[in-house]
């Protein structure tokens, strides 16, 4: 189990953790770009094994190692501590081509990747330029698009569900691969197009199978017997908790399972080696593409937030919609995933402002107040916020410390998240870098 402090080397368990069990799990709480990827960089200094357990190269985790800022798509945020060892689980879907050109930027930075160190799953399945060409035509196509990031990720899992997918551990292997390939022209008249228009990059997909190969194993075996062996397990999700395939805000979602449980389905792991279920939040919410979002902030103050926070999608580089914080989403992200404590990260974006607000309730038009969040997108997106107003803080937070070392009107303002979320604030985030954080 990962214990937190001022140094990074114990977390303070939270109420529900289980003390005994060797796995933690982080997910981000809100709508993704919660600034999981520090987090997991920061507290991988603590473990022996860090595990991506679903999405693709849609997610991206912005690191700051030694200064030099690095963004993540499919690596796991932990690959920078040396000797310890990395790994891509079953429900991850893979960009051969992509995942070289990351490997290749990481050995720029130092790290020297080997099989004994990065395990790649053969059940992960793989994106092809084939998925890829398929997301740009849905999106394009689409009278109520998602806002995808068009990597071809919805389509790689939509292959999976239906059995027509290829998996890691096939591609490797050219007859296999070979052999995907004369089923997708058997199945669908406009794969034959997409081979010859998109030459180079069905090219750099072959040419990563060789480069990929030795890294490709029974992945989830051997993080089963490490977590039998009780080393130390960080399992690192991507995008967030609000786009979870069933539990998010359908059908403005991910195609996987972002939550807790979906890091033991992906593995194969029994619940009973899971600790702590840590959630990454902000101070304030964004998100970007389609969808509801009922603290949305049109105005000067959700202009400064967005500047100062810096908020672009770390893959798209798009503009991400600000909003204040929604405690009844946290909450409900909470309660869903059995969260044992949150991170609550960007509080120095909030430094300056004469008041901060939380949502904690809505206001239908025709259901009145709702307490709880609504399943139905539609009916989410008819609601107005009730806030709670508080007063902000003028002066600078310190970057690192401990939580009471915050401002009073701050320290107030994480007091009310826990009040109106039911679970504890671990710790809290002050900057992009390690060691910008204040713990309880």
């Amino acid at each position: 189990m990962i214990a937190t402090s001022k140094d990074s080397k114990t977390v303070v368990a939270g109420v529900n953790s289980t003390p005994d069990a060797p796995a933690t799990v982080l997910i981000g709480a809100q709508w993704g770009d919660e600034g999981k990827g520090k987090w997991i960089d920061s507290l991988a200094a603590d473990v022996d094994l860090v595990v991506r357990y679903q999405g693709g190269n849609n997610a991206g985790h912005t690191l700051y190692v030694d200064g030099k800022k690095i963004v993540l798509h499919q690596l796991p945020s932990g690959i920078f501590h040396e000797g310890q060892v990395s790994a891509l689980a079953a429900g991850v879907v893979v960009n051969p081509a992509q995942l070289v050109i990351e490997m290749d930027k990481a050995a720029e930075f130092g790290v020297k990747l080997t099989p004994n160190r990065l395990w790649l799953s053969g059940r992960a399945h793989v994106i092809t330029p084939w998925h890829i060409f398929l997301d740009e035509q849905r999106e394009s196509r689409s009278h109520g698009a998602i806002g995808t990031t068009k990597r071809g990720i919805g389509p790689t899992y939509s292959d999976k569900a239906a059995r027509t997918g290829l998996r890691l551990g096939h591609y490797i292997k050219s007859e296999t691969r070979t052999r995907w390939v004369k089923q997708m022209r058997e199945l669908h008249p406009e794969f034959n197009k997409v081979w010859a228009d998109r030459s180079e990059a069905w090219a750099a997909f072959e040419a990563a199978a060789e480069k990929l190969a030795p890294f490709v194993t029974d992945a989830e075996s051997n993080i089963r017997a490490a977590a039998r062996e009780f080393k130390k397990i960080l399992l690192e999700g991507a995008q967030g908790a609000l786009l979870d395939i069933d539990h998010g805000t359908y059908p403005y979602v991910t195609s996987s399972t972002t939550g807790a449980a979906g890091a033991c389905q992906s593995i194969g792991l029994s619940p009973h080696f899971i600790g702590q279920r840590l959630g990454i939040a902000k101070g304030y919410v964004t998100r970007v593409g389609a969808g509801p979002f009922p603290t949305e902030l049109h105005d000067e103050i959700g202009k400064t937030l967005a500047a100062k926070g810096q908020e672009f999608g770390a893959t798209t580089g798009r503009p991400r919609r600000v909003g204040w914080l929604d405690a009844v989403a946290l909450r409900y992200v909470s309660e869903v995933n059995g969260l044992s404590g949150v991170i609550l990260n960007k509080m120095d974006i909030l430094t300056g402002l004469k008041e901060v607000k939380i949502a904690v309730a809505y206001r239908h038009p025709e259901l009145g107040e709702l307490r709880e969040m609504p399943w139905d997108t539609e009916v989410l997106d008819a609601c107005e916020p009730v806030y709670i107003s508080m007063p902000g803080w003028q002066d600078q937070v310190p970057s690192s410390g401990r939580i009471s070392d915050l401002p009073k009107a701050a320290r107030d303002f994480v007091a009310a998240v826990e009040e109106h979320i039911g679970t504890p604030v671990l710790m809290v985030g002050t900057g992009p870098n390690r060691s910008d954080a204040l713990y309880r």
